[in-house]
């Protein structure tokens, strides 16, 4: 009976945490979804749209941390009543939306953007482009993957990538952006 109370035990304190990381690695899914997805076409607009609602946004020196160098603007995206866990990245050009977790269970994040990424509307086909390690001074160890959807002549394809990292002391654990690019 001891050992079933102590399973019992570790199951009790296991499955909170584990139920914690699913629903981390769900909103980070549903926010990529309701920024970088819904609005691929057009970033500008979306920039203004979040601008004109007055949103909160993070003033230009941490706003860099999250973007890459020629600046644009970032947002911190509350989860669970706090900022801090997540923030939406929309650089200059309009053509690139990202989405940051500081933490995302690797695995569950990974599972769901494949399953998004190997299934493109029609008429576009997905393709998986590329999977890398990469060694970070930041995050440790992390994996990239790239996928590409297209139709084979356009003049234009998105890319969707997913950069995830399991260490435990990552500054970001996963980041999901989607690039509007011509070929």
């Amino acid at each position: 009976m001891k050992k079933y109370t102590a399973c019992l035990l570790v199951l009790m304190t296991v499955l909170p945490s584990l139920a914690q990381a699913d629903e981390r690695a769900v909103f980070l899914k549903k926010v990529y979804l309701s920024f970088c997805m819904k609005h691929f076409d057009d970033y500008g607009a979306l920039r203004h749209e979040l601008i004109a609602q007055q949103l909160p946004k993070l003033p230009p020196q941490q706003a860099q941390h999250f973007l890459p160098e020629g600046g644009g603007d970032a947002w911190p995206i509350p989860y669970q009543g706090q900022f801090g866990q997540y923030v939406l990245a929309l650089p200059e050009g309009n053509r690139l939306c990202s989405v940051l977790a500081r933490r995302s269970d690797a695995t569950v994040t990974r599972q769901w953007f494949a399953d998004l990424a190997s299934q493109a509307p029609t008429p576009l086909h997905s393709s998986k482009l590329s999977e890398k390690q990469i060694q970070t001074p930041l995050n440790g160890e992390a994996l990239t993957e790239s996928w590409q959807w297209a139709t084979e002549h356009a003049p234009r394809r998105l890319l969707l990538t997913l950069t995830t990292s399991r260490e435990s002391g990552a500054a970001i654990q996963a980041m999901v952006s989607l690039t509007l690019s011509e070929r």
